[in-house]
Formats: structure tokens, sequence, C-alpha cells
């Protein structure tokens, strides 16, 4: 079958091109792949510290091919500009992967030598491919999926004085990126980096899917930023992915991330938005986002091969 394929090029629309894809093949991306709306729209705003010294950090990250028709047929993409990359495919296209994976292992041998894909479960075609290329399975991580047109769980209670707000009334963007530097990072941004941060956190905040009353955090009485998570919407599917999940280290084991996980899943029931996602990778998460009434669990797996 014909198909063509080239760099990505911002100048020719191509991010409006993944983004319509994504959306288009919604149900196709969540079965055979790990990645969503929100995560490319990460891809391409969060111009964090490992992709400002990247020149054209979307055009030297993304490849995209085509039909013969002149239509997306899929795209390999490195989220973070290194050896860790995944490839999306249309439905019917599945069998473009393995072209794409070596096309992706050539072009980008120099970013080794180890390189990493996620891929679900249900990606039996794509694990074969890895495994004959050398591939080798690594880790198995968790998506639960809630229906939103269900009723949620009671809230959790917080304790006295604490509280939850939204970025779109309480728009505490530095002390909630100090939570998460400590609560992600375990460490505390320098002045210089904060303004930097800050600065950078403006352009993710201008794309197209940020929605500030889905950022959530939990204050605590003295102000602290203590817990906090985030919703990335695909508003077209009305489904949504909880991302950014994280607490202080003086605040842990006080139920605040489970309360600002169930204010948001609330959230975004009110909003219609039918199903939200969570992707969870170490045992306390998988243990806790277990237990929030999730109806469904996705299984995926981490793939490296070793060399260039």
């Amino acid at each position: 079958m014909k198909t063509t394929h080239r760099d990505y090029a911002e100048s020719l629309g191509d991010f409006g091109r993944l983004a319509q894809f994504v959306i288009a093949n919604n149900p196709a991306v969540r079965t055979y792949s790990t990645w969503c709306l929100g995560r490319l729209v990460d891809w391409r705003y969060s111009v964090w510290a490992h992709k400002w010294p990247i020149e054209r950090f979307c055009e030297a990250n993304a490849h995209l091919w085509f039909d013969g028709f002149g239509e997306l047929a899929g795209f390999a993409v490195s989220e973070n500009g290194d050896a860790d990359f995944a490839i999306l495919t249309a439905a019917g296209y599945r069998f473009l992967f393995e072209g794409m994976l070596g096309w992706a292992l050539n072009a980008w041998a120099a970013r080794g030598p180890r390189f990493t894909m996620e891929v679900t479960a249900a990606q039996e075609l794509e694990i074969a491919a890895l495994e004959r290329a050398g591939f080798q399975r690594r880790s198995t991580f968790y998506t639960q999926a809630f229906d939103l047109t269900q009723p949620l769980p009671a809230r959790y209670p917080l304790e006295e004085g604490f509280s939850i707000v939204d970025m779109a009334a309480h728009p505490g963007y530095r002390a909630q990126r100090v939570m998460r530097t400590d609560g992600f990072e375990d460490r505390v941004m320098s002045e210089p980096e904060m303004a930097q941060v800050l600065a950078w956190q403006q352009i993710y905040h201008s794309g197209p899917t940020y929605h500030a009353p889905t950022d959530l955090c939990v204050v605590a009485p003295d102000g602290t930023f203590a817990s906090g998570c985030e919703a990335l919407i695909d508003a077209r599917n009305a489904e949504a992915d909880v991302e950014r999940v994280c607490t202080h280290s003086a605040y842990r084991r006080r139920g605040l991330a489970r309360a600002v996980i169930q204010e948001c899943l609330y959230r975004l029931q009110g909003m219609g938005i039918r199903r939200a996602h969570i992707t969870e990778y170490s045992p306390s998460a998988i243990a806790l986002y277990r237990s929030l009434g999730a109806g469904s669990e996705t299984a995926s797996y981490s793939y490296e091969r070793a060399g260039g």
C-alpha cells in the first residue's frame, strides 16, 4: 500500500493535524497507545528545561506518515527529545507500526544507547514487532477509567482548615510550582529557575486545552499548597485525563490526594465529561487509584532495547 512520510512542520499546520488525528481516532488511540490529546498538547506547549535548548523541538521530534489519499495514517513522536518515543496509528494502519519503528530506530539512533516505548496490553501486533526488534518488557503500569455518567463515591472529607481551590479563582501558580517541585523532585527551586518556569507555564496556559477550573490544589490552613491534580480535557470526545497528581512531602498520608482527585472527578462530571482516566506507575499510586471507584483498568507495559 502506498504511503509517504515526512518530518513534522509547524509551518504546515502539523500540530492541528496531529490533534485532529488524536481526536478523530480517540478509540484507537486509547486502545493502541498510551497517549491522549492532553499528552500531545503537553508535547507541543510544555516548554520545560529539557526542551528549550533544542532548536525547533517539535520539528526534530515528530515524523508523519500519510496514506495514498494524503490522509494522516500515523506518526512517531519523542516526548522529551530523547530515546523514549511513541508510535500512534489509525486503527486500520497498525500494520505500518513495524516499518515506522524501523524508521525511528534508524533516524534517532544517535539518541541511544537505550530506546524505550510504552504499549498497551491490547497491542499484540505491536508487541510482537518490538520483540522482533530486540525490545524486552521492563515494567507494567495501569490506567483506571471512571464512568462519569454514573454516581461517584462521596467526597473524602478534608481536615479542618484545609480547602480545595482552582487556578481560575485562586491563580497561585508560584505556590503550586513549589508544591510540585517538592512532590515530584524532592527539592526546592531557586528563584531564577522559578521565574523561568513561571514564564514557561504562561506558554502552556495559552494552549488550546488548558482549563483552569480543573487545575486544582488543596490549600493548608497556613496557605501552603499541599496537594493537587490537573485534568487534561478532550472536550470533543467528552473525556479527560487526570494528571500531575502530587502531594508536598510535609502533607503526605493525610488523604489529600484522594480528596483533590475526587473533587476533580466531580467537576468533570458537572461539565458533562463522560469518562476520565488516570494512570499510575508506583505501587502506592496504583493502590490509591484502584480505591477511587474506577469502572475498568487497562494494563500497559514499558519496553526497552539496549544498544544503538
